[in-house]
C-alpha cells in the first residue's frame, strides 16, 4: 500500500512538472477573429508565460527588419508591429515565436503547433 501511494505521488508530481514546463511553451492569442484583423492591419498581440524582458529582447533582436516588438513583462503581453505587412514578414513571426521558446499557440482555446499556426493564420 505504501508503495502504491508513493508511486501515485511520483506520477502526479511528474505530471505537474511536465505541465508547468509546457505552459511556458504556449503563447496565447486574442482569438481567430483578432488574428484575421491582425493579418490585414499588421499588428499582432500574443500573451506569453514566464518570459523576461531579456528573453524577448534577445529573440526580437534578430528580426528588427520585419517587425517591432513591445513587451510588457508584468502582463506578459507582446505586441508585434510589422514593418512591411507581407507574407515573408508574417513567416518570420513563426521564427520569433520559436526563438522565444514557444512551441504551441492557443487560438480560441485550441492549442496548435507553431507550424500549424503559421499555415492557418499567418499565410
Amino acid at each position: 500500500m505504501k508503495k502504491l501511494v508513493y508511486t501515485l505521488m511520483f506520477l502526479v508530481g511528474f505530471a505537474t512538472i511536465g505541465f508547468a514546463q509546457e505552459a511556458t511553451e504556449i503563447a496565447m492569442t486574442e482569438g481567430s477573429a483578432e488574428l484575421e484583423k491582425s493579418k490585414t492591419e499588421g499588428e499582432y498581440v500574443f500573451i506569453f508565460n514566464g518570459k523576461t524582458e531579456a528573453d524577448i529582447s534577445a529573440a526580437a533582436s534578430y528580426y528588427t527588419h520585419y517587425f517591432k516588438v513591445n513587451f510588457d513583462e508584468s502582463t506578459q503581453k507582446i505586441s508585434l508591429a510589422m514593418v512591411e505587412n507581407d507574407t515573408r514578414g508574417r513567416a518570420v513571426i513563426m521564427r520569433f515565436l520559436v526563438a522565444s521558446g514557444v512551441r504551441h499557440v492557443d487560438v480560441d482555446g485550441k492549442v496548435i503547433s507553431v507550424g500549424d499556426f503559421m499555415t492557418s493564420y499567418l499565410q
